[in-house]
């Protein structure tokens, strides 16, 4: 078994973040500091299992000059490109933080659409990896090119060689995955609000509407809620609450929620408990919020902010 771990997702982006000292709409603003890194939500998580001292490797759709500048990238991060080679150009997002009104506004590209022939190297190559990895992470929503059980092959491939799965998706592409059992399945209130088309509006119904993703097959299911509370569901039926830790200063939140799944499946691989590795994983998306860019947090500082993760547990 290959030690890494494989950090699936099809949309890597290159990434431009943007400081202003104030940011005004319909007028001409100019930017105090420009700084360029790959990023998408598996490139994140990648990132910073590799920050945490986890072996990594990404694999996407890449392609064109971006594309080549997020292979650069990769190498200085220490993360293993997994990613499949397509004729279209990858595409780059902007993040322009406001410094006055302390404010993060995400401009975000669509995903190109990759040729058949590229589809085909994926599906071979990561049917191979997912079998041989670690453990298995797959991230983000399926773009317009793939199919609502995109995911599912993967999956199946790494159950049956014994690799566990997490997924970090909602909707439909999180539904179909439900069917297969994973480890972990981690999104956010607002997510889970989309994936089964109900309001969440108490403690209560939050936990109500895990349970009906544990019924739906996830062993377990991970919510977080930006700085809010956070709760897990184990398929036993056991429950707790989360308070994530505070980090100042704010900085750059973008990221946040793909560096608490890496903290998560970093404790997993180490076999720490569950609320071991969810407390973690707390620790590294409010770590994360202190840096510019995603996934650039310092390990020590994530590990100290470990013990001021509050964990109750719910009757």
């Amino acid at each position: 078994m290959n030690t890494s771990v494989l950090c699936f997702g099809l949309t890597p982006v290159l990434q431009r973040t943007l400081v202003f000292e104030a940011l005004e709409t319909n007028e001409v603003n100019r930017a105090k500091q420009v700084v360029e890194s790959a990023a998408g939500k598996a490139l994140n998580t990648a990132r910073a299992l590799s920050v945490l001292g986890t072996p990594a490797q990404v694999a996407g759709f890449n392609g064109g000059v971006a594309g080549r500048k997020i292979e650069a990238f990769l190498k200085t991060y220490g993360v293993v490109s997994a990613q499949t080679l397509m004729r279209a150009e990858t595409r780059i997002c902007t993040t322009l933080i406001d410094r006055t009104n302390n404010t993060v506004t995400e401009l975000v590209e669509e995903a190109p659409y990759p040729d058949k022939a590229a589809i085909a190297r994926f599906e071979r190559a990561n049917l191979k990896r997912a079998k041989e990895s670690s453990m298995l992470v797959i991230s983000g929503t399926l773009p317009p090119f793939a199919s609502d059980d995109f995911y599912v092959r993967f999956v199946q491939a790494a159950t049956a060689a014994n690799v566990p799965v997490v997924i970090d998706s909602h909707k439909a592409a999180l539904i179909h995955v439900l069917f297969e059992r994973p480890y972990v399945a981690k999104l956010n209130v607002r997510e889970l609000e989309a994936t089964l088309q109900i309001a969440l509006k108490t403690e209560r119904e939050i936990f109500r509407a895990m349970k009906d993703l544990v019924g739906m097959g996830a062993q377990n299911v991970f919510v977080t809620h930006g700085a809010n509370a956070a709760y897990l569901l184990t398929t036993d039926g056991k429950a707790w609450r989360f308070q994530p830790p505070d980090a100042q200063p704010r900085v750059n939140p973008i990221g946040s929620g793909d560096c608490t799944t890496a903290g998560l499946v970093h404790a997993l691989l180490r076999k720490k408990p569950l609320t071991d590795a969810v407390a973690l994983g707390l620790a590294c998306g409010s770590a994360n919020i202190i840096s510019l860019t995603p996934a650039d947090f310092k390990a020590t500082y994530a590990h100290g902010l470990v013990g001021k993760v509050n964990i109750k547990a719910k009757k």
